[in-house]
């Protein structure tokens, strides 16, 4: 079942994409319903594979399968083998659900489009490196996985490539992703340096020293913030929004930000062993929350604004594995793909029902035209304000537990945090007032011809908004850890301080945009990150390339015309003895030969 899981994805890429070749290359249009009902039923049949294979795992331990021998190099064997365990099969089954939904959900979005084939052949491509990433047992295996996943977020997120915007986010999001690859790189080799293995299991016990261990967690940190979004590097996501909607539902809420959460849970006990490190994951994780938190209170783009929620909650999950709640940040991941997917495919619907209209300033009074659409959104907008009962109610207040009574934890990163979920409450209410509710502020005719969305659609909006009402009451779907209270606050304190708090924001947003005539707010960076990297990094590189120049121009063709020249000059002194003569090539040899006797002989004297 573990083999079939990741097959079922990979023979529906290799199907679409070989159809897609076979299309352009003869001038035929892929049908968008045939490659998607293809695309879709590979990842309902993996989801299936993966319910099974959950039901085979021990109760404690894992289950392994070695499918062959990757590479060898000298000492050094490692084979290509799936493990899957509490952690993996958490993730196998979000990636898995999640992403047939939203596989089911594309089929009517991309209708249109020309060249869906090719799309649904990247989506089966990105959950097949998704499923390689959390189901490899060794770290060279969970690198495949890690650069596939980058390389079909690239390809999806500037899949309308004819848009030079739509290009330029995909190469944005590829190379901040390649900074932090570069982190992981180096911790693999001092993983290997200091275990003698590159398997997950050999390097999850292995005890570094103390200065080596937080070399190694900074470095799998400088990598998830990378692949997670987190400071510095996350201002890649929010321009990642270009792709098309379902793509930002799949890979940058409910699966591909969330792998630096699962590599820093999956080395767990060696990111532990670093008091330092941990401090800064914690620091970091609640510093992006706070930011990207007070950006999205700015924009107006509702895609926009549910990017920078997006890092604001990866920021939460961060500052739990920080504590050492790693299960807590693992159980916000679960319930954040639940509404975090919804919200992302109900303001699709949302943009397909207003012809492509993503500006929340230009919508209003939509509650009625997208009666499922408003139901289902007003779910996934509860649970991310943590409101009871529904799923970001109990992960959220876990995270907010844990960063208050851990010995990890403090009451400056429980503050932080909070006013975060207060903004979070502010923006997501801005947003649900500003799209549903009062008199519409788009054209008459566009909203006259507002309509709710199709079945295939709407199916999937439902059932994720059950998931997002219901989908807490599972609990921590894995205990990875549990740090040691400082403090003996009750659980019901913080979750009436985090109700308030959610009551406070979203009760300010109602007032703040309830009036009948809402002026429109410009859009906003705030802290203007874009343009400081762009002149710090922008800039600097233009230096860099002028100085690259001075120093082609210069220094190496300059090496190049001096070799030619020298090359020359003993071409001519050379050509000087060539007189074409046998007797006076002999008398050379004759001289040569005196002269070599006559240096040795003076040695020997």
């Amino acid at each position: 079942m573990i083999t079939s899981m990741i097959l079922f994805p990979l023979a529906g890429f290799v199907i679409n994409g070989a159809w897609s070749l076979w299309s352009a290359r003869n001038g035929t249009r892929v049908s968008p319903r045939v490659s998607g009902s293809i695309a879709t039923t590979a990842m309902v049949a993996a989801f299936m594979a993966a319910i099974m294979a959950r039901a085979q795992i021990p109760a404690t331990g894992s289950i392994e399968v070695d499918c062959f021998r990757w590479f060898s190099l000298g000492s050094l064997s490692v084979d290509f083998k799936l493990r899957l365990d509490a952690l993996s099969s958490i993730f196998t089954l979000v990636i898995t659900g999640v992403g047939a939904m939203i596989h089911l959900y594309s089929v009517s979005y991309m209708e249109e489009d020309e060249a869906a084939g090719k799309y649904f052949a990247y989506l089966n491509l990105f959950c097949f490196m998704m499923l390689n990433l959390v189901l490899g047992g060794t770290l060279p295996q969970v690198f495949l996985g890690w650069e596939g996943v980058g390389l079909a977020s690239y390809l999806l997120i500037g899949f309308w490539y004819r848009e030079e915007a739509n290009v330029a986010a995909g190469q944005k999001a590829f190379i901040m992703n390649r900074i932090g690859d570069l982190g992981f790189l180096i911790a693999m080799f001092i993983g290997y340096k200091y275990s003698g293995s590159l398997d997950l299991t050999t390097v999850e016990k292995v005890i570094l020293p103390a200065g080596v261990g937080t070399s190694f967690v900074l470095l799998i940190f400088l990598a998830c913030t990378g692949k997670s979004a987190q400071l510095p590097l996350f201002t890649w996501l929010p321009d990642a929004m270009a792709g098309p909607t379902p793509v930002s539902a799949l890979i940058h809420a409910a699966t591909m930000v969330t792998s630096g959460v699962y590599l820093l849970a999956r080395l767990s006990p060696v990111i532990s062993q670093s008091a330092t490190g941990m401090a800064v994951i914690a620091g970091i994780g609640a510093a992006t929350a706070l930011i990207t938190a007070i950006i999205a209170c700015f924009q107006r783009d509702i895609k926009k604004v549910l990017a920078y929620s997006t890092v604001s909650q990866l920021g939460f999950m961060f500052a739990a594995c920080g504590v050492g709640a790693f299960g807590a940040g693992v159980f916000h991941v679960m319930t954040h793909a639940f509404f975090k997917a919804l919200l992302f495919l109900a303001a699709g619907s949302v943009i397909h029902g207003l012809h492509g209209e993503q500006d929340i300033f230009k919508m209003g009074g939509l509650k009625k035209k997208l009666p499922v659409t408003f139901w289902t959104f007003t779910a996934g907008w509860a649970a991310i304000l943590g409101l009871p009962p529904f799923s970001g109610f109990f992960s959220k207040d876990e995270i907010l537990h844990q960063a208050l009574v851990s010995n990890s934890g403090s009451a400056w990163l429980f503050g932080v945090l909070l006013i975060a979920a207060v903004l979070t409450a502010f923006y997501m209410t801005r947003l649900y007032r500003l799209v549903f509710f009062g008199t519409p502020r788009m054209d008459q005719a566009k909203f006259d011809h507002a309509h709710e969305s199709p079945v295939p659609m709407a199916l999937p909006l439902v059932l994720l908004g059950v998931l997002s009402l219901a989908g807490g009451f599972a609990g921590e779907p894995v205990h990875l850890a549990h740090p040691e209270s400082a403090l003996s606050t009750p659980t019901w304190v913080i979750m009436i301080v985090s109700v308030i708090a959610a009551a406070i924001g979203a009760t300010i947003a109602f007032r703040r945009y309830s009036v009948s005539e809402v002026k429109a707010e410009p859009t906003s960076d705030v802290f203007r990150i874009d343009a400081v990297y762009s002149k710090l990094f922008g800039g600097g590189l233009g230096v860099i390339a002028s100085a690259s120049q001075w120093l082609e121009e210069r220094v190496v063709q300059g090496m190049i015309r001096m070799v030619a020249a020298v090359t020359d000059l003993s071409g001519n002194m050379i050509r000087v003895l060539q007189v074409g003569s046998a007797q006076a090539y002999l008398l050379m040899m004759i001289i040569a030969l005196v002269v070599m006797v006559f240096y040795f002989m003076k040695g020997v004297v």
